[in-house]
Parts: C-alpha cells; structure tokens; sequence
C-alpha cells in the first residue's frame, strides 16, 4: 500500500511539473477525424490525458482484484488453517510436556492439517498415545507417518522398536530393528536399543555375540558398554550356575576380563560359578591377580572356601595380605579357615576371634563352634553355637 502510495506521488510530481511548464509556454493540441478538427489548449490536454490514464488505472486494477479475489480468499483461508495447525501444535507439544497426554494427543492431530510438518504430529501424536497406553492408536499414527514420509521408513522402525521395548515387547523391537541391522556400526541408539532387546529377552549369550559390535559403534557410550559388560557377564554366570553346560566359562573370562577385573560383584559371582563347577585352581589364580591390583572383601571370602592342592602355600597368600588389611573381617575368617584345613587349631581359633572382633559374623560363630566341638570344648562349642543362632534370626 505504501508503495503504491509513493509511486502515485512521484507521477503526480511529474505532472505538476510538466502543467507548470506548459503553462509558461502555452501551445494548442490538435485532433482531427475526417472532417472533424478539435483543438484544445495543451495544457487542458495534459490535465485530461492525466485524468483518463489515472481512471484507466484504477479501472484496471478493480478489475485485476475482482477476477484475483477467489485466489486471494484461497490463500488466506489456506493461511489462516495454517496459523491454527501451528498453534495446535504448539500447543500439543506444550501439553506433552506437561504429561497430559490425551489433549496432547488431541491437538497434535489437529495440527497435522498442516501438510508440510503433519508426519512429525503424527510421531508425536504417536508418542502421546503410548504414554497413555492406547497402543492401537499408537500404532495408527506411526502408519500415517510413514505413508506421509516413506524415505525417512528408517527412523520410524528405529522409533516403534523405542515404543516396543518401553511396553516390554522385545521380540517384536528386534523385528524392526533387524530391518536396521546394517547401521548399528554408524548408529548408537540402534546399537543400544539391540542391547536392551537382548537385556529383556535374558538373551545373554546373543548380547555376549553382539557385544563386540556394540564396542566398534560410532559415538557409543562407554558407561553404557559398561553396564552391558556387566550385566551380559552376570546373566551368563548366572546361568552358568543353574546349567553349567549353558556357557562356557571360560569364554566368559577372556572376553570379559576387564569387565571381571573391575567389578567386585561381577567378580564374585565368576567365582563361585567357578567353584561350582569345580575349577579351583582357575578361581584361585584369579582371586590373587584381582587382589593384586584391586581389594575386595568378598573375594578373600571366597578364597577360603576353594579346595587347593596345597592349603599351606595358601594360607602363606592369606597371611601376606593381612598385612596390609588388618581390619578385614572376611580375610581372618578366611585364613582361620586354611587353619583348619592344616590342622592348626590353635591359630585357626585366634584368626575366628579376631574376625569376631572386628565384625561378629553368623557364619564366623558357625565356625568356631565346629572348632571348638572337634578340640571337645563343648561349652564354648555351645556358647559360639547360640551366639551364631542369635545373630543369624536376628531381625531389624
């Protein structure tokens, strides 16, 4: 409107000028049509052909708006559709945020008028009719997205494995998931959703083959490989204990040695599943390296229930370390048990009470009541005996 306000000014100038010259130098325009001849003064013509031009102008540009109005109404409306697909949006978002999922739901759908972003309200619409738990619905949007958006058909599986493993469905995450299978080198959230396929489906030995390629994923999480480590290594122990021809466990050691090495509880539990299946030298052996380079109470614990071939050469290990973990209750239950293993009562008894003094223990007092019956001192058997008891179904 400006513009043209500012255009009519400058040929109004113009003309002002171009009256003012005439009227300083007046002449005459002539027409003539066959035998008619008008003459009229030039500068009544400039004034004329100025008025003419002006209301041709005008007449052509009603004309123009008249014939342009159904495509102006058009575009307005189309317009006007669009500032409220965008506010619905918005506002759906906001609602999400705010966990009412159902009106999120609702003004996200509302918003998918909007051609150019409706794939991206149908995910999100998607989403909040999972958290919901409309899973049907779920579902719906997540198809009409991908209808909407067929190139992007690999993030959409990427997303409903995501939705299919938060509503504990794993076997049906890895379904979509395989389709990406491909991509889990150059993608981490692939990758770590196939972990937590297998972590769901207690598939251990199928995550312990996977790790590998969890460990070559661009931009993974080192913690996350961590915990997988961990957890990979614990549900094949585990199993290991129920069956022990499920895994080998030897495997289990030289692929997740530092895993082992790092983790007491993981430790632990390689440990006993060693002494489960009988393999006390390959547990003793581990113990002294792990206690080498990093303490742990509860395998000195376990050290004093392995069946070494020469318990003697044991208890010298035990004694080393008590030199420099002097407050331990489990390494002086340890070594008081290698006592009784050597037939060194009376040390075995000093190691039970100075690991009774610094941590009373249901098992400690189990000990020593065993000891102290085998030497035929049946009151201190039975004093140790009721302490223990007591201790044992003692309640907090």
């Amino acid at each position: 409107m400006l513009r043209a306000l500012l255009i009519f000014i400058f040929f109004l100038a113009i003309f002002a000028a171009v009256v003012l010259y005439l009227m300083q130098a007046p002449g005459f325009a002539s027409f003539s049509f066959g035998n008619l001849n008008i003459e009229l003064p030039l500068v009544k013509f400039a004034i004329g052909l100025f008025i003419v031009f002006t209301i041709l102008y005008f007449l052509l540009r009603m004309i123009g708006l008249l014939f342009s109005a159904p495509r102006r109404i058009q575009s307005a409306t189309v317009q006007r559709k669009k500032r409220k697909a965008v506010n619905a949006t918005n506002a759906g978002l906001t609602k999400y945020t705010l966990g009412d999922w159902a009106q999120s739901e609702k003004l996200l759908l509302r918003g998918a008028e909007n051609k150019n972003t409706a794939y991206i309200n149908y995910i999100w619409a998607a989403r909040a009719a999972h958290q919901s738990g409309d899973y049907e619905s779920r579902d719906r949007h997540l198809s009409i997205a991908k209808k909407l958006t067929p190139e992007a058909h690999a993030a959409f599986n990427v997303l409903q494995a995501e939705l299919l493993l938060d509503q504990d469905m794993p076997e049906q995450a890895l379904a979509s998931l395989n389709q990406q299978h491909n991509a889990v080198s150059s993608n981490s959230k692939i990758a770590a959703l196939y972990s937590n396929a297998y972590i769901q489906l207690e598939d251990w030995q199928k995550l312990a083959e996977f790790i590998p390629n969890l460990k070559k994923t661009k931009g993974i999480d080192q913690q996350f490989v961590t915990n997988v480590q961990k957890q990979t290594a614990l549900g094949l122990l585990r199993n290991t204990k129920k069956k022990p021809d499920s895994y080998n466990i030897d495997n289990i050691g030289s692929q997740f040695k530092t895993a082992l090495n790092a983790d007491h509880e993981l430790a632990v539990t390689y440990v006993e599943a060693l002494r489960m299946q009988g393999k006390h030298d390959t547990a003793e052996k581990f113990i002294v390296a792990a206690l080498a380079n990093n303490w742990n109470s509860e395998l000195v614990h376990q050290y004093g229930f392995l069946k070494q071939d020469d318990p003697n050469t044991a208890l010298k290990q035990a004694e080393q370390w008590v030199q420099q973990h002097t407050d331990d209750a489990n390494l002086y239950l340890t070594l008081g048990r290698l006592c009784k293993r050597t037939q060194l009562w009376g040390k075995a008894k000093a190691y039970f009470e100075s690991s009774l003094s610094r941590k009373p223990l249901a098992e400690t007092y189990a000990e020593l009541a065993a000891l102290h019956e085998q030497l035929d001192e049946l009151d201190d058997a039975h004093r140790c005996a009721k302490k223990g008891l007591n201790l044992a179904t003692r309640t907090i």
